[in-house]
């Protein structure tokens, strides 16, 4: 083990281990991200900005303590919360770069590129993460759970474009635009009018927004029957004879119900808890690493 077993890093590590450390680096992240949110209003202090390049000077002390207080170089390097605060830290200071250059530069493109680098700053929120334990697990668990979604997240896609491919077959309207109970405007297309928009439209039945009113609106029924006027002409005179037709698919009403309530089961509620099974799955597999990581460190001290 190659400690360093110096006064000042000894002290580093007693500052870092140390409750009132955590809470005040927590405490300097939360209004730090109040200020960025005060700043998003008009006529803000010119003092707030100069609190916040306080408090990433604070920030940058941190990690220099962090680094005098660690084990090893080695254990350093191998913990990646150690390289999110550098990369967090790096994206705070980059904004305020910019303001410098931009101040002696001028001009509307670097403004422009200013104001787009500034967006960054809200990433600093992220380093509250470092700061609670039980964040810390929760991004253990979605790393973790990546691989199992990826498989998911295939099998979803796959399911979703075959229903998307069967709901542009069978509820795709050549005349929609003709429809009187359904304007088409671009808001309200056919929602089955191309494989892009029916997948949108998947989407749209597996959030739960008016999957439903889907539904109604391709039944066959008198509300959707469309009756339009002819001209034609009896005994050489023009008479206007009312046509009756329908701007609906030609497709059973029990069809369209089995569609949607079928793809609402397998999306909404097979689909979702598989997503869910396997998050709680890995949250148990990290909790117990995370036991037995407690204990094998006890074990040593002993």
């Amino acid at each position: 083990m190659s400690a360093m077993k110096t006064k000042g890093s000894l002290r580093a590590q007693r500052i870092i281990n140390s409750n009132w450390f955590n809470f005040a680096i927590l405490l300097l992240i939360v209004i730090n991200g109040i200020l960025i949110g005060v700043q998003t209003y008009d006529g803000v202090p010119e003092y707030v900005h100069y609190i916040q390049l306080f408090i990433i000077s604070i920030f940058f002390l941190e990690v220099i303590i962090r680094w005098k207080g660690r084990t090893s170089t080695q254990d350093y390097i191998s913990d990646w919360w150690n390289w999110f605060d550098i990369f967090i830290l790096v994206v705070g200071i980059v904004p305020e770069v910019a303001d410098i250059l931009v101040q002696h530069q001028g001009g509307e493109s670097q403004n422009s590129v200013w104001a787009t680098l500034r967006v960054l700053r809200i990433i600093q929120l992220t380093r509250s993460i470092r700061a609670i334990e039980e964040l810390r697990v929760l991004i253990g668990v979605l790393i973790r759970s990546i691989r199992s979604l990826s498989y998911i997240a295939v099998l979803f896609l796959l399911i979703m474009y075959i229903y998307a491919i069967i709901g542009v077959t069978l509820f795709k309207n050549h005349d929609y635009q003709n429809s009187e109970h359904l304007e088409l405007t671009i808001s309200n297309p056919d929602p089955y009018g191309d494989l892009f928009e029916a997948f949108f439209t998947l989407f749209r039945i597996l959030t739960g927004e008016d999957w439903t009113d889907l539904r109604y609106n391709l039944l066959n029924n008198e509300h959707t029957q469309q009756v339009t006027t002819k001209t034609v002409f009896i005994d050489g005179k023009e008479v206007e004879v009312e046509v009756g037709g329908h701007t609906i698919p030609a497709t059973s009403n029990t069809t369209v119900t089995i569609y949607h309530v079928s793809w609402m089961v397998v999306a909404a509620y097979l689909m979702m808890n598989l997503v869910v099974g396997a998050i709680v799955n890995n949250f148990q597999l990290v909790l117990d690493a995370q036991r037995e990581e407690e204990e094998a460190k006890k074990n040593s001290k002993e």
